[in-house]
């Protein structure tokens, strides 16, 4: 079974913007989303505190359609490909 934790990647400080920003992706059922978040907190925020944020706030832009995120779409799954007699080669 795959893990369906959300995961928050490469945290960084924005010292203009004064907030954490991080790529988020959760696990939906059409699949995997990653969505751009960011967090308005002091550089000396405690960790957890900006972890939560940033995970709360990757949660609320994933409905808004104007949040910039990607979508991974899980892949049907595939009949078997059949080998020789079914394939006709040109000669």
């Amino acid at each position: 079974m795959s893990d369906m934790t959300p995961r928050i990647h490469d945290v960084r400080y924005n010292a203009v913007e004064q907030c954490f920003e991080a790529l988020v992706t959760l696990h939906t059922p059409a699949g995997r989303v990653n969505v751009a978040s960011e967090f308005a907190a002091p550089m000396t925020a405690d960790f957890e505190a900006a972890s939560r944020g940033l995970l709360n706030n990757a949660l609320i832009s994933l409905s808004d359609a104007s949040a910039l995120k990607s979508r991974l779409m899980r892949r049907p799954a595939l009949p078997p490909r059949s080998t020789g007699a079914a394939m006709s080669h040109a000669a």
